[in-house]
This record gives C-alpha cells, structure tokens and sequence, in this order.
C-alpha cells in the first residue's frame, strides 16, 4: 500500500500533475469559500429574522400600551388583530394581580390563529420594559407541530396591568435557503473542479510543446553528430532559456568532442613518428646491423616517445578528475636556479634572476612548469633566455622570456591548447610535441594561479606565471649565512642544513597526484644533500664543488 502512491506518481506525467494541482487547488479554494458563504448567508438570514422579530414586538408593545380598547385584554386583542396575521406566532400574555399583592395569575389574552391561546410560546416574563431575545429554540404551534424559531419576549404595562408580549419568527426560510445553497454547491464545485483540471491539461499541453520538440530533438541526435541545435520558441520564458541553455550546451559538448577527436588524432600521429623509428632500428638490428647510431637513434625515440606517453598521462589525468598536486613548501627561486646552465641541445644558456619566494605546491610540477617554460623559449629564442622569480603584490611571479619572433597576439590565447604549433619553429624536428605549454596551463591552474604570455622587453615572447606566495620571513628571524667547509656525513647526528629543514606541508586526508620527475635531469631535491649547505646559503667560491663563477649570494 506503500508503494502505491510512489508508483502512480511516478506515471504522472507534467500535464497531468498540473491538471491535478490546479484542481486541486480550485477544491480547496472553492470548498473553503463554499463553507464560508453558507455560515456567512445563514448568519445573515438569521440577524435578519432576529431584527424582523424584534421589530414586531416592538410595535405590537407600542399598541398595547397605547390603551385603544380601556382595558388590557381588549388591548391585547385589538393589537393582535391590527399587527398580526393568522400565520404569524404571536401571543400577548397579562399578569393580574389579587388583592393581597402576593398570588397572580397570568392569562393568555390574545394569540394569532397560528399560535393559539391554549399554550403559552414560552414561559420567559420579563419586567416591564425590557425584552428577552432567544436566537434559537423550538415552540409548538396550536396544532401541536414543532417549530424553529426566534422568540423575543418583552415586558410591558397596559391598563394598570402587566403584559408579556411574545413574537417567534420561523427559522425554517433561513434553513430551506441555506439548503438550497448547500445544494447547488454540491453540484457546482465538482463541476468547476472539473472544467479546471481539463483546462488546465489542455493549456499545459499547448505550453509544453516547446518541450517535447525540445526532447524529440536531442532524441535523435547521436554522438557522432551534434551539430543540430534544439528549436527556440520565441517567447522568452522559461522554455525559451531552456532551449538557449540546452544548445549551448550542446555546442560545448561538440567543442569538447571535437577536441578530443583532435587530441586523440594528434597524439596516434605523434606516436606513430617514434614508433616507427623504433621499428626500423630494431629490423636493421634483426638484419644484423650494428652501427652505433642505431642504438643511439633507438634510445633517442624511445626517450621522446616516454617524454610524450608521460605528458599524455599527465593531461588525461587532468582531464579525468583534475590536477590534485601535493602540497609543500617549494622555493620557486631555487627551482629556477636549477635551469641555470643545465644542459640543452640548443646553445642559448638560460640567465636566471631570482628573489627568494616560497609557495605551497607541488615540486616536480612547478619544476615541470619552468623547465616547459625554459625549452620552449630556447627553441624560439636567438641568443638569450631570461629566467627571473619575484614577488609582486603578495604573488610570486615567474618570467620566461626570450628574443625570438614573440607569439601573435591572435594566438595567445591557444598557443596553451593542445598539439598547436604556431609555425615552422614549433615543428617537430625542433622536439616539441605541442604539450609543453599545455601542461603549464594544467599544472598552473591546478596551483591556483594564472599564466599568460606578451611582449617581451628582449624582444620576443615573455611568459608570466602568477601563484599564490607564502609571506615572506622577516629579515631577523633569518639564519645569518655561514662560510661553506666540507663536512663529513655522521649516521648520529643530522647536519646543520637538515636539521633547520623545514617540513613539507601535506595534505592527508587527500588524494594526490604520484610524484612528478620532469624529464633530462631529476626532481629538485627537497633539501641538499647531506655534507652540503642549502643552495640560498652558499657563495660561490673558486674552486669550490659544484660552484659557479659569478654565482650571487640570494
């Protein structure tokens, strides 16, 4: 029996739940005023026959003591003959006193042909001038059937004696006509109610056409086609938004679908390239050629093809759920400093400019970001590639530029889109695949921060990544910096550099993202190795391990 209900609300479709709220509604509504105008019609009826009856008394009073006939009982009498006709209930009772003034009698003078002068109406008496109102009660009339009615009884004084006046006015006119009411609402209501509900059908029909064009549309699209767009009506109303809304909708998904197909396209074509060299090497080497280049070729291609699978995992993963990077203190400056002379098949050596500025993040993927960042403004660049990290309104802010042909304004906004080469430097001899600058927009915006690329003042493109920056520690809570000396590592104690290591901020209770290595050298090493002091605290110095001349103190 549970069921039932959930069941048939279930086969309600939206036509037939609005024909049924809507009648629903008017029911109660018109049950409501129904109920209503029955009470008040009735209550009126009734004040109305109370005020008829009150008038009656009050004339036929004004009669009897006016004294036309000389004595109370003609008074009586004369007063029901000139006020009252046969139908009326109406009755003038008078009190004679004795001669003791302590035994009465009273004696049912006068009375209509309805009332009689057998019975009294009633036993009330009141004193002389006042009156007595009884809104509803039952009298008997001379022919002993029960009546309904409203009874005033009034006091008064005729001819030295005390009279009772007693007037009851029906109630059965009141009752047949609040029945009658009663009766047509009976009938009317249900019959509103219907016409309501039907109506109410018809017109949701004619209002949900628009919808049902909608739905058949989308119907009988498929996903390999959606370049159809659902029909507009042109009211603007809510199915009109709908409709907007749906096709817009609709065209992203196609944007998405298209993108997709180009994405997978574009990545068999850039499998294919590496796959096929390592193909040929390998029957060469089955033919039993065993030429070096070949296995130099071989580990070439197969480093670009895992360079490539590595990226594409990289963006599937963002695709699917999004970037979820680790969370720990990075020193952006010392991720930069790492391009500092690192080794690149082009010439063009990277000029590193940095600020000491900490982040919250993941450190394989901000060094991933700057290396991407840093080969691409090599294979553009000239003669110069310049690499600075500052801090700029409480952002860290890492610069990438070069003195090459710079990017076209019309293509700044998709040189971050995926496989896009802007020209002939973007080609794949030049080993990019087209992925570099989208993953930096992946890994950018899964940080918190933005990217963006300009005009250089070298000349060429600058590429601006803004992140969130931890504020900077005060100048006096500084470790002052040390003179390097070689130290030996001990099992038992830590070395300075570590022990003043901070640890990295994690987040638990979150799922993130495996370790990220950028390919051609490691990940940057959370702290220096044991024996060593933290890179912002060593000077160059000539012939020391691992220097550089002309090396800056940060």
């Amino acid at each position: 029996m549970a069921r039932l209900p959930k069941a048939i609300r279930a086969r309600l479709g939206v036509r037939t739940a609005s024909a049924l709220s809507a009648a629903a509604v008017v029911a109660i509504a018109l049950i409501v005023a129904g109920a209503a105008l029955v009470f008040l019609v009735g209550q009126s009826l009734r004040a109305t026959v109370k005020d008829s009856a009150e008038d009656r008394t009050k004339q036929i009073v004004e009669r009897v003591e006016g004294n036309y006939e000389g004595s109370a009982n003609e008074n009586a009498r004369e007063a029901i003959d000139v006020l009252a006709t046969p139908d009326d209930l109406v009755q003038v009772l008078v009190r004679y006193e004795s001669d003791d003034d302590e035994d009465h009698v009273t004696v049912i003078e006068a009375g209509s042909d309805a009332a009689g002068r057998a019975t009294a109406l009633s036993t009330i008496a009141p004193q002389d001038g006042k009156s007595v109102v009884v809104p509803d009660t039952e009298v008997r009339r001379a022919n002993g059937v029960p009546a309904k009615v409203v009874l005033v009884a009034a006091g008064a004084v005729s001819a030295g004696d005390h009279v009772v006046v007693l007037v009851a006015m029906p109630l059965k006119p009141v009752d047949d006509a609040t029945s009658t009411l009663l009766f047509y609402l009976m009938f009317g209501v249900p019959i509103l109610i219907l016409i309501t509900g039907l109506t109410t059908y018809f017109f949701a029909g004619r209002a949900l056409r628009p919808v049902e064009a909608i739905r058949s549309r989308v119907a009988a699209m498929s996903e390999k086609d959606l370049s159809q767009r659902v029909p507009v009506p042109p009211a603007r109303d809510e199915v009109g938004r709908l409709a907007e809304t749906m096709n817009a909708m609709i065209e992203r998904l196609q944007d998405a679908q298209g993108v997709q197909r180009r994405f997978v396209a574009d990545a068999s074509h850039e499998l294919r390239s590496p796959l096929a060299t390592i193909a040929t090497g390998l029957e060469l080497m089955q033919r039993g050629s065993n030429e070096p280049g070949t296995v130099t070729a071989l580990r070439g291609e197969t480093e670009r093809l895992n360079r490539l699978v590595d990226a594409l995992l990289l963006l599937a993963r963002a695709d699917e759920r999004g970037l979820q990077p680790r969370r720990e203190e990075v020193d952006l400056d010392e991720v930069a400093e790492t391009e500092r002379g690192r080794p690149s098949e082009s010439r063009v050596v990277a000029e590193v400019q940095t600020e000491p500025v900490r982040v919250i993040g993941d450190r394989g993927q901000l060094a991933r970001v700057v290396r991407n960042l840093v080969d691409n403004a090599r294979r553009h660049a000239r003669s110069r590639v310049v690499v600075r990290v500052m801090r700029e309104d409480g952002m860290a802010v890492v610069e990438v530029s070069d003195d090459g042909p710079g990017v076209p304004l019309e293509d700044r906004a998709r040189v971050f889109d995926r496989f896009v080469r802007l020209d002939a430097a973007r080609a794949r001899a030049d080993g990019g695949s087209g992925l570099g600058l989208a993953i930096v927009a992946e890994v950018v915006a899964a940080h918190g921060g933005t990217v963006e690329v300009d005009e250089a003042t070298i000349g060429g493109a600058r590429f601006r990544v803004r992140l969130p920056a931890q504020a900077p520690v005060p100048v006096a809570d500084r470790t002052p910096a040390a003179p390097w000396q070689p130290v030996a590592p001990t099992p038992t104690a830590p070395t300075p550099a570590v022990a003043h290591m901070q640890q990295p901020v994690r987040d638990e209770d979150a799922k993130r993202d495996p370790e990220t290595r950028p390919w051609g050298l490691p990940a940057v090493p959370t702290s220096p190795p044991v024996g060593l002091p933290s890179p912002r605290r060593r000077a160059a110095q000539p012939g020391m391990p691992g220097g550089q001349p002309g090396s800056v103190i940060r």
